[in-house]
């Protein structure tokens, strides 16, 4: 009020003509500071050779990248054929169970790495949210100077501490404590302090525990939902993990199935040549046997394709030290099949997989979330009725010590109550959204509903896919054996000189796909039993697994694993 008098004052003594002379000033500085050119930004070096070449597209021939001079078909027929079928001893072999793959999986991979971040992301945003609460201080200081035209100068320093802090109910409270000092040339210094509360309440919109701490609680169910994901991805890793192995597994077997197919085209092409040397047939079952004995190359050179691609994805997943994607080796799957004739009911397993399906658990905090958001835009509905109180304590005195020493003894003390409200006409955007929320909570229920119909379908299916790879187990051990038995009657015909080279080489490719129809049967068997597993939302093993955010400066993730199962 004193600081009001005073310019009042200086206005009317004729002072304002003094401003008029700043102007010229002021709009100098305006003109500087608008023509100062804006900085130049030097763009980090690793940025500019990152981005260099954005521009141009490179062309590469693949016979520049070779190490070696490139050579010929006919030069390379003979050594190729070798390579495949004599595998090379001295590249480290390295035998691995499907625990220890597991084990490597959860402690190495990179997927999972990624994945354990996300519960730690969502962590920080439920902490910020929670911290919505927060009581804050505030604290300000000013000091003014000013001058009259007569040349009466006066002076004034003002603060004022606090605090606010919302409240839970959706009201708010502040506590200040103003205070300040004010001297002139031609008065005494004086010195007020002041005591300032103020509260603030919703009655209606936006009032209540519940409506406060909506935001909180959907970000709580987030952070679950989150969690669920997280360990959704974590059973696909794992499941994809075990049946990695299982091709690796398949496609080595089949290489082996390969290999000894060539052997027996190479020992029917020798006995081919040994009938013809003793006169007892004709050149042309030589002809024959090289052709049977060449026609097996191609699918020598596709199964170790295969069983170099499998191993590599197997590598990757595991992301081991020892075997990095670069590393000459060979992993021998040492686990074999166990297949088991089960009678499983379908209808516990659906029970399962409907109670531990991260998926349905996501769309059931979807639907709390839902709940949330009606009851939230319900609320929105009500008017906005507010009730307000403010009290004020203020004290002056000499100096600010003796003001603030006077609180309570010799205070002016003001009292102020109120309410306001807010009642929309017609309030059309409110009652909109909250049909809007209301549709978006039938259309979850509805995906809630389609999803668990889903589920029991896959579980069926997994089931009846077990099953049927159980028969087919069971149908190509037979196989093996009439097979088997075809060839050696075909072998004994062609000594007997009732068969032709043809025909034996004919016999060992059928029971060359006998063997690997039981292979893949067998193989089959374990990764149905993998999706029947992860269609339930469990893994198969007999140790549970833990996961756990990865942190700051911290990676934690582990599997409750024998210890003579780690890598």
């Amino acid at each position: 009020m004193r600081l009001k008098k005073q310019r009042k004052h200086w206005m009317k003594s004729g002072s304002r003509k003094r401003l008029i002379y700043h102007w010229p000033i002021i709009g100098l500085v305006m003109v500087v500071v608008a023509g100062c050119p804006s900085p130049t930004l030097k763009e980090d070096p690793k940025i500019k050779t990152l981005t260099k070449n954005l521009n141009t597209i490179d062309t590469v021939q693949p016979v520049d990248l070779s190490d070696s001079s490139p050579i010929s078909v006919e030069q390379a027929t003979t050594e190729v054929t070798d390579q495949i079928t004599e595998p090379n001893e001295s590249v480290p072999v390295i035998k691995l169970t499907l625990d220890q793959v597991r084990a490597a999986t959860l402690k190495n991979n990179l997927d999972l790495k990624v994945d354990l971040i996300d519960p730690a992301i969502a962590q920080r945003s439920l902490d910020i949210e929670r911290s919505k609460f927060e009581a804050a201080f505030y604290g300000s200081a000013a000091y003014t100077t000013s001058e009259t035209g007569e040349g009466v100068s006066s002076t004034s320093n003002d603060f004022e501490v606090g605090v606010e802090a919302p409240l839970y109910t959706g009201g708010s409270v502040t506590v200040g404590l103003p205070f300040g000092e004010s001297d002139s040339d031609d008065s005494d210094g004086v010195a007020d302090a002041a005591v300032s509360v103020s509260f603030i309440q919703s009655l209606l919109r936006g009032a209540g525990t519940r409506i406060n701490t909506h935001s909180i609680r959907i970000v709580g169910y987030q952070k679950h939902a989150v969690d669920a994901r997280t360990k959704q991805s974590a059973i696909s890793l794992l499941a994809s993990a075990d049946v990695a192995y299982w091709y690796l597994y398949m496609a080595c077997r089949e290489l082996e199935v390969r290999r000894e197919q060539y052997k027996l085209a190479q020992d029917q092409l020798k006995h081919a040549r040994l009938k013809v040397a003793s006169g007892d047939a004709a050149k042309i079952e030589i002809v024959r046997a090289e052709a049977g004995l060449s026609s097996r190359i191609e699918a020598l050179i596709n199964a170790e394709t295969e069983v170099q691609d499998c191993q590599l994805e197997l590598q990757r997943i595991m992301n081991r030290r020892d075997m990095p994607l670069n590393a000459n080796l060979r992993i021998d799957p040492n686990t074999e099949p166990n297949p088991l004739g089960l009678d499983i009911d379908e209808e516990k397993l659906v029970e399962i997989a409907l109670q531990n399906r991260m998926e349905t658990v996501q769309l059931e905090l979807q639907l709390a979330i839902d709940e949330l958001d009606v009851e939230m835009a319900r609320n929105a509905t009500l008017p906005d009725l507010r009730f307000s109180y403010h009290y004020t304590g203020q004290a002056e005195a000499g100096d600010a010590g003796h003001a603030l020493g006077d609180f309570g003894d010799n205070t002016y003390d003001e009292h102020t109550f109120g309410l306001s409200a807010s009642i929309p006409l017609g309030n059309q955007a409110a009652k909109a959204r909250l049909e809007r929320v209301r549709l978006q909570q039938l259309q979850d229920q509805a995906s809630y509903a389609n999803r668990r119909q889903m589920i029991q379908q896959e579980v069926y299916v997994r089931v009846r896919a077990l099953r049927n790879s159980w028969r087919r187990i069971l149908a190509a051990e037979q196989g093996v054996k009439a097979a088997y038995r075809d060839y050696k009657v075909e072998q004994s015909q062609f000594q007997l000189g009732r068969s032709r080279s043809t025909d034996v080489l004919y016999s060992a490719a059928g029971l060359a796909d006998a063997q690997l129809r039981r292979i893949s049967a067998l193989a089959g068997y374990e990764i149905a039993q993998i999706y029947l597993a992860r269609a339930t939302g469990t893994l198969l093993g007999h140790s549970r697994i833990i996961l756990e955010p990865t942190e700051l400066q911290k990676t934690s993730y582990r599997a409750e694993l024998p210890k003579s199962t780690s890598d």
